[in-house]
């Protein structure tokens, strides 16, 4: 998953890729599946066909017809055209602060809790830097695209915002575990911290744009 840096003069915002690009419709699969909180073994059931069809599905394996389209439709309860046309910018999931230590606490008001901007992301949630940490810097607005249970070793190796159950939320590198009976190795970005082992996550958020204003 690419990373993008953007730097911000003068409290305008940038938008992340040009308003006239659309994306493909395999993107738009994807994006209302998560929308719903289905993973791709759950659209396939409703579907009537396997994960591994809905995977192609959405990573263009498959030629997509109205075949496929009219019942995806219908279970996104959205109109054909959703489905092929670019949305509007979505409401950003604010999640709150993110400390030194890689923890991220609630934001204390209401109106923090979210906000508008074009983004290269389906599922988006964002925390603000309070504190240095790894290669971000303490001011920055760091947006992830939150996964699903079926994508979660697309984000080896990056960066992400990761939900562990009781609602806390770190910032870890999420790692494929090498020890038995633990799925996830969740590496600190800060020094002196054990990595962490588990078997399951709540939720993960690969990083995909840092926002710094200046």
């Amino acid at each position: 998953m690419r990373f993008t840096q953007i730097f911000l003069g003068g409290g305008h915002m940038l938008s992340a890729r040009n308003a006239n690009e659309r994306e493909p419709v395999k993107n738009r699969i994807r994006y209302y599946r998560r929308q719903m909180g289905l993973t791709q073994t759950d659209l396939a059931k409703r579907l009537g066909t396997t994960a591994a069809t809905v995977s192609r599905l959405e990573t263009d394996g498959i030629k997509i017809s109205v075949d496929w389209l009219a019942p995806l439709a219908k279970i996104f309860q959205v109109q054909l055209t959703d489905l092929i046309d670019e949305p509007s910018p979505e409401r950003i999931e604010m999640l709150g602060d993110l400390s030194a230590n890689g923890a991220v606490t609630a934001p204390k008001r209401t109106s923090e809790a979210g906000f508008l901007l074009r983004v290269p992301a389906t599922v988006p949630v964002a925390v603000q830097v309070k504190q240095d940490i790894g290669r971000y810097n303490a001011g920055a607005l760091l947006i992830a695209d939150r996964l699903s249970g079926d994508d979660f070793k697309q984000a080896f190796d990056q960066d992400c915002l990761v939900g562990l159950r009781g609602g806390k939320i770190f910032l870890r590198r999420l790692i494929q575990s090498p020890k038995n009976g633990a799925r996830f190795g969740l590496v600190p970005l800060e020094p002196g911290v054990e990595t962490k082992y588990v078997a399951q996550l709540a939720w993960c958020a690969p990083i995909v744009m840092s926002v710094m204003y200046f």
